[in-house]
């Protein structure tokens, strides 16, 4: 597209960094003023490859509790020589720096004062912006602005809210994208996920998504779920390494050959199975694991040691999420079970 710059070019200018080939830089993007005058300041690391090739965007933390993203991507850009890289990556470390903060899903003194006001409250859901908008807006306007739209491929990385934890899962812009979705399944395969989310409606395909904003303007694009909410996993970090190095060669960004690993299996949607009853919930099944309609996933006890739920499974299906805190409530989240497509 012609607002992308061109990677021909001896010399390429993002954010007033002239990068030229072979090299690293980083700097920090200032995306709005605090009541107090301080500046709320967005990490990008750009890497500019020796040999010419596509723009990538890989972003972490867009909610404060994402940290083994941003473990993944520090740890990818840290391990790439410019010198054998072709194309320009462009590396958020976190993407909602006020959530990081507070290790908190969203910024939440923001949401205190005024929430009302403050909707949307997630820059992940406030794409493409609005130099006009409230805090959220601002920050996605700035990510979207200044990077995303010079990207031909995106990946945004996360995991799920304290106290969840998901089997490595892709998640694709809706199919009304177009072709370009095909493509985004293609690439998530190289990445290596367990699970592909290819749904049709729901909290991952809004118009106001980053992957789906930039899927319309034909950037190849999907977000991916792994990990567990505050927490770095030295064998989730591994995974995502090893995707994203996948995923870069597949887009002809490293050299060497493209592995095959990730079961790869495509649903259509995720049930939510949640607890009838409060208490002490001690789950009986693990990620990744296939159940069977009817099972017992899970069992609830009351404070007095009686058993007072069996929570059976609705369906068949693979296990995509489970609950880690065992303390819960009725309505609280249990599992999630993947529905084939």
């Amino acid at each position: 597209m012609s607002s992308r710059p061109s990677d021909s070019d001896a010399t390429l200018a993002i954010e007033g960094l002239a990068l030229e080939r072979g090299t690293r830089e980083q700097t920090r993007l200032r995306a709005l003023e605090l009541a107090d005058g301080a500046w709320v300041e967005i990490p990008l690391i750009v890497l500019r490859g020796r040999h010419p090739g596509p723009v990538f965007y890989l972003g972490a933390a867009f909610h404060g509790d994402e940290v083994n993203g941003v473990e993944i991507v520090t740890r990818l850009a840290g391990s790439i020589d410019p010198r054998e890289l072709s194309g320009t990556l462009l590396v958020v470390t976190a993407q909602n720096p006020l959530a990081l903060q507070v290790q908190h899903r969203y910024f939440i003194g923001h949401m205190l004062k005024s929430p009302l006001d403050q909707s949307p409250a997630d820059p992940w859901a406030a794409f493409p912006g609005d130099r006009r908008g409230n805090m959220a807006s601002l920050i996605a306007h700035t990510l979207f602005s200044r990077l995303v739209r010079h990207a031909h491929y995106l990946i945004d990385i996360h995991t799920p809210t304290t106290g969840g934890r998901y089997a490595p899962f892709a998640f694709l812009p809706p199919p009304k994208c177009g072709p370009i979705v095909g493509r985004a399944e293609e690439l998530a395969r190289t990445f290596g996920a367990d699970f592909i989310l290819a749904a049709e409606s729901g909290v991952y395909v809004q118009d106001v998504n980053p992957h789906t904003v930039a899927a319309h303007r034909g950037t190849v694009a999907f977000g991916v779920e792994l990990g567990e909410g505050g927490r770095i996993y030295p064998e989730e970090t591994e995974r995502g390494l090893r995707g994203l190095r996948n995923v870069l060669r597949a887009a002809g960004m490293l050299a060497g050959a493209v592995e095959s690993f990730g079961r790869g299996l495509v649903i259509g949607s995720m049930t939510v199975v949640r607890a009838g009853r409060g208490g002490l919930m001690r789950r009986l099944v693990e990620l990744n694991e296939d159940v069977r309609e009817g099972q017992v996933v899970a069992t609830i006890t009351d404070l007095f040691g009686t058993l007072v739920e069996e929570i059976t499974a609705p369906h068949g299906g693979p296990v995509v999420r489970v609950a880690i805190f065992p303390i819960v409530s009725a309505g609280e989240r249990v599992i999630q079970l993947g529905v084939p497509r």
